[in-house]
Parts: C-alpha cells; structure tokens; sequence
C-alpha cells in the first residue's frame, strides 16, 4: 500500500480545486433557477402551448416543488444574510404575509394557502439570490441567464415552429416556450436591459453581452409586441442618458433638459389626441381590450374594496365572481392584465397602500444611486423602470412563481440593506465621483 504525503501547498491546491468547483456548481444552479422562474421550464413541458396552466397543473406543481427544495438548500448556508436582508426591508415581508392571511376571507382558501406559499418562496428565492451575490455578480448570473433564454427560443423555433410561433392569434409573431406574445416580448425586454447592465459592469464582456443584447432586441421584434419594443427603446434611450450623465457631468444639464422635453412631448401628444398616437404603434384607444377589462373590474374591486377577493383565485373558477366579466367580453379573460388590479383584487386596497409604499421608498432608493451609487445604478434604475412598466399590463406585483417578483425583491432587498457600491476595477469610488472612469 502506497501512502502519498501531500504537501501544504498541494492541500491548498486541491483545496482550491474543490472550492472553486462548488462555486461553479452553485452558479449553474441559480442560472437554472432564474431560468424556471422565467415560466420557460415549465412551458417546454407542454407541446400544445392551449395546455400550459402553471398554475394549476399537478405536474407543473411537482417540478416547482423540486426547485423550492433546491432554493431552501442554497437559501441554508445564507440564512444570516438572507435574514438580515429581511430584517431592513420588513414591508416587503409585511406584504407577503397579509397575502397569506388572505386565506381567512379568500373565496377559495385551499388555493389561496397554496399559492401564498409559492409567494413566499418566490420572496425567499429573491433574498437567497441578493444574500449570495454582490451587485455585479448578480446581473451576470441574470445575463447568463437571459442567454440560456434566447439559445431556447431560437432552438425551440427551430426545431417546433408549431410551438414557437403563434398560429391562429397573431399568425407569424413568436412566442417560443411561452403562452404568447407578448410574454416573449416581455421577458426578452427585461433580458435586454440585463444585457446592457452586465456590459456597463463589465466591459470586458463586450464579446458577449452586447451580441446577446442585439439577440434580445431582435426577440422583441419577432415577438411584435409593441408594449415590449416601447419598453426595450426606452431602456436603451435610460441607459445612454445614464451613461452620459455619469461619464460626462458637464452634459448633465443638458441630458436632464433633454428628458423632460421628450416627456413633455409624450405627455402633450397622449392628451392632445391619444386615439393618434396610439394608432402609431398599432393600438386601438382600447390597448387591446384591456381598457374595457378595466372599467369592468372597477365594480368587482368595489363589492370587496378593503379585502380582496383571496389571494390568486379571483380569476380561478370561469362560474366564479370573474364570469360576468367574460361574459359580457365574449372571451375566457384570465388575468386583469395589469398587476395593480390583480393585486387588488386578492388583497384588497390594503395590499395596494402597503405596496405602493414600499414602491415609492425603493425607487427613491434607486434613484439615490445615480448620485451616490457605483456602476450597478444601471441595473438600479433600468430594473425598477421595466417592473413599474410591465406592471401596467402584466401580473407582476407580488405575484408568486414569476421571475418579475423575483427581480424585484432581490435588487429591493439589496437597496433596503445599503449595500455599499460596485466600481469596477481600476475605478475608485474618489476617481469615480470625480466624473473620471464613472460607468
């Protein structure tokens, strides 16, 4: 029998070897995680995209298990931190609890339960993710993520054109593992944005994130959703100002006179003749119907103003409090199509008041940061932008099992914790301020 002596430097080695293995594998695994979270597992799943129900399906509900048993064993060896997040931000907490205690007037409390659960771990996912990394390695892991995203689009178009591409509705515009559209549209606006965030924090990475960033964009078009190509023009015209604001502080004046004419603009044009202006882009006065959905929820957020309705089950039974609401549309309405309504209606105006505060306190935060703040201002500014935005005709205020949510709590986690700046390397934080080498 041989015995090999090792010595100090070769156990620091292997030590090392395996250190840096295990890091590997912890970051394969959260870029998995984003990527479930971004409903695309769960879409693959299913070849006919009229099955998709990851809501309510067993087996949907058997793979999300899996991941929430993945999440709480990365989530252990963070408890501290992911407890000390939680303990600076107690709205956001205070938010998903009173979801929970929806069960005790919900129309449906079994279903209620069950997806105040998912909520929660939704919540706890955002806090592990922001507890594991600092700014810069977590817009990376997200942009890795966003590429893995594009790669399955492309593949699945490839390969299952009947599936990646929308046939009846929409004939022709993509919708890869998603439902639809403009589900596409909007998970690769958000991916566009992470791309020009992960190039701003890492130049180096130029090679590679800014073709992913043209790949996004180009998803946006193909997708034609025109609330997706508003939302990915505006970010990159909110990246370039920012760059010019913190690059060049003699523009500064100029970049913020220059904002606010092209808001104006806007502003005048919406109120002057909206009917025109939407026409534009493609829209009717309606937004697609979702102005008729909304004027018909006003009186169904008035029988249960205060309360709600439960959480996530308004919508649940078609012979529930949402079939007058079909009935009148002539179409099976599965959402509000605006995350402020659905909120309301499963937790009433109380969860409205409690979100909008924590809201208003994170994107002050946010906005601290163009002043204060290193290079993952970017990612600060551009991901509060497109969750308010994408909030105007989507489910994303706390809503469980989305990658939104998930987004949002993890970078307002970070916000509420002050987590000290990112400066790349080469850049002190004196340097920086000095208007010098400032991303």
């Amino acid at each position: 029998m041989v015995v090999t002596d090792f010595t100090q430097t070769q156990l620091r080695q292997r030590n090392f070897a395996i250190a840096q293995a295990g890091r590997l594998l912890e970051s394969v695994l959260w870029v998995l995680i984003l990527t479930f979270y971004s409903g695309a597992v769960i879409g693959l799943t299913f070849a006919d995209a009229a099955a998709l129900d990851a809501g309510e399906s067993p087996f949907a509900r058997s793979l999300w298990f899996f991941t929430y048993a993945l999440v709480l064993f990365l989530g252990v060896f963070r408890l501290p931190h992911i407890i000390r997040l939680a303990s600076f931000n107690p709205l956001i907490i205070i938010c998903v609890l009173w979801c929970g205690l929806s069960i005790l007037w919900s129309i449906d409390p079994g279903v209620s339960l069950r997806r105040a659960i998912a909520l929660t771990m939704t919540t706890f996912a955002g806090l592990a993710f922001a507890a594991r990394y600092d700014w810069n390695e977590m817009v990376q892991h997200i942009a890795f993520c966003a590429l893995l995203l594009c790669i399955i689009t492309i593949l699945l178009v490839g390969l299952n054109p009947m599936r990646g591409i929308m046939q009846e509705i929409h004939p022709g515009a993509w919708r890869g593992p998603w439902v639809e559209k403009n589900q596409l549209g909007g998970i690769m606006t958000k991916c566009f944005a992470v791309a020009l965030c992960a190039f701003a924090m890492r130049p180096k990475r130029a090679w590679l994130w800014i073709p992913v960033g043209v790949l996004c964009f180009g998803l946006v078009l193909l997708s034609t959703s025109k609330t997706s190509l508003l939302a990915s023009v505006a970010c990159f015209g909110f990246f370039v100002a920012l760059r010019i604001f913190r690059r060049f502080p003699f523009l500064r004046i100029i970049v913020m006179f220059g904002f606010l004419a092209i808001v104006t603009v806007i502003v005048s044009v919406l109120l002057i003749d909206p009917a025109w202006a939407l026409g534009l882009i493609g829209k009717d006065p309606s937004l697609t119907g979702r102005t008729d959905i909304w004027a018909l929820l006003m009186e169904a957020v008035s029988q249960k103003f205060w309360l709600g309705y439960g959480y996530g089950v308004y919508w649940l039974d078609p012979l529930g409090p949402s079939y007058q609401i079909r009935e009148i549309l002539e179409w099976s309405v599965p959402t509000a199509h605006n995350g402020w309504f659905d909120a309301w209606l499963s937790a009433g105006f109380v969860i409205i008041f409690l979100f909008s505060i924590l809201l208003i306190i994170t994107v002050m935060m946010a906005l601290s940061r163009i002043k204060h703040g290193g290079v993952e201002t970017y990612w600060v500014v551009l991901s509060m932008f497109f969750f308010i935005t994408f909030s105007l005709s989507e489910s994303t205020i706390l809503q469980q099992n989305d990658l939104s949510w998930f987004l949002f709590v993890a970078t307002a986690s970070k916000l509420w914790a002050r987590e000290k700046p990112y400066w790349r390397p080469g850049s002190t934080p004196f340097v920086a301020r000095m208007g010098i080498k400032r991303g």
